[in-house]
């Protein structure tokens, strides 16, 4: 997500991905493509020799060009890290083959033409990368949906350890310029206050400037921006909500707990989707279990295409007593959100959902998890977690 300087308010910051893929390959636009050319058409002999009739083409080649497979590896990936993209085909031209690959979100790589490589947005969720293949006679297109989590210190571990660490440092060279010039120009506005238009662009810019900060990764600066912004603004002005939910994240980054919590609290129904999530890891780490199933719960509600809140909300629920097939119907009727290989790649390879994986498994149900289907907004929520205080053992509400 990358701001302009804004000169008049009310854009609304959004957690929730969005879908433009379909109508991306429908026009058929390239992000990153490799190809060979179509080889011309030989013209025919001028000469009065008889010619024999040309060969019937095989089967082979007049079959449909079909997308055979197309697969990520992994389907679930840390945020900033790369999934691996490979595509197979059948029929169509043989050796006139163009694949083009788009991203609603994140970023694209080369590769071999039918391989390429996509590197995940710093905003965890669900999100769509496609591929069309042309032939110069038709086209075929299909996308497949990849989960984007939260870095875990293991996440880390194996970054260090493996060869991507120094590339990632220089791909972070390489666009440092084009952050400082976005955060530079943002701080131009802010820095001139003279008219009264001058200090309302300025507020905007301040916004901006907060929200990009945050995004950045650069929580001591995204803290001042919103402690500016909060300084600015009577106790009563309803956007002191807002800024209090920016103030918590950047406050959980910087390992200020207790802070993050009072910010979180005060912030009430505006927190964003991840200081939710936040929140509720804080609350589960200091045992006041209740809350944080609060938190998680509304992590969920309000990003529907990120799944940790989910497996936190129903791990926790395991722990606190609640019965194993309800927790695991309230998987089986989430998985459309995410799709069967994601939520089980998640489950098994991060061992923070030990528990919750264990127990999928040993309930025999992991098959009826659902492949990914088009994300629908009439999903039922989860179960209403038990208000804080009033007892630790989630009961059924009929």
């Amino acid at each position: 997500m990358k701001p302009e300087v804004r000169q008049h308010p009310g854009r609304a910051r959004s957690w929730v991905v969005g879908l433009g893929l379909a109508a991306v390959l429908g026009a058929g636009l390239a992000l990153r493509g490799g190809s060979e050319p179509p080889s011309e058409p030989k013209q025919p002999s001028s000469s009065s020799t008889p010619v024999k009739a040309a060969a019937a083409p095989s089967p082979q080649a007049t079959r449909p060009l079909r997308i055979v497979r197309l697969t990520a590896s992994p389907l679930d990936v840390a945020i900033g890290s790369r999934s691996v993209l490979d595509c197979q085909v059948e029929g169509g031209r043989t050796g006139a083959l163009r694949y083009s690959w788009v991203a609603a979100k994140g970023r694209m790589e080369p590769g071999s033409g039918s391989t390429a490589s996509w590197v995940a947005p710093k905003t965890p969720g669900i999100y769509q990368v496609g591929v069309l293949v042309e032939d110069g006679e038709s086209q075929v297109k299909q996308t497949v949906m990849l989960h984007v989590h939260v870095p875990t210190p293991e996440d880390l571990l194996a970054l260090m350890r493996g060869g991507d660490w120094a590339e990632a440092q220089e791909r972070a060279k390489a666009t440092q310029q084009e952050v400082e010039a976005r955060l530079g120009s943002l701080r131009e506005v802010v820095a001139k206050r003279e008219t009264r238009e001058d200090r309302l662009r300025a507020f905007f810019a301040l916004e901006d400037l907060a929200t990009e900060l945050l995004g950045e990764g650069r929580y001591e600066e995204a803290l001042q921006s919103y402690e500016e912004l909060l300084g600015s603004l009577l106790e009563t002005d309803p956007k002191r909500k807002r800024y209090l939910a920016g103030k918590a994240s950047a406050l959980f980054a910087l390992g200020r707990e207790e802070e993050a919590l009072r910010a979180y609290a005060e912030a009430g129904d505006y927190n964003h989707p991840m200081s939710h999530y936040y929140a509720g890891l804080l609350l589960e780490a200091r045992g006041q279990l209740p809350e944080a199933l609060e938190a998680y719960r509304q992590a969920s509600e309000s990003n529907r295409w990120f799944a940790d809140p989910l497996l936190r909300y129903a791990q926790l629920l395991l722990r606190l007593g609640r019965p194993t097939e309800e927790v695991m119907e309230l998987l089986v009727t989430a998985s459309p959100r995410f799709g069967r290989d994601v939520m089980l790649e998640r489950l098994a390879t991060d061992a923070q959902f030990a528990l919750l994986n264990q127990a999928l498994t040993a309930s025999g149900r992991a098959v009826e998890l659902e492949d990914q289907r088009p994300i629908e907004e009439s999903l039922p929520e989860p179960p209403k977690p038990p208000e804080p205080g009033q007892g630790a053992v989630i009961v059924r509400q009929d």
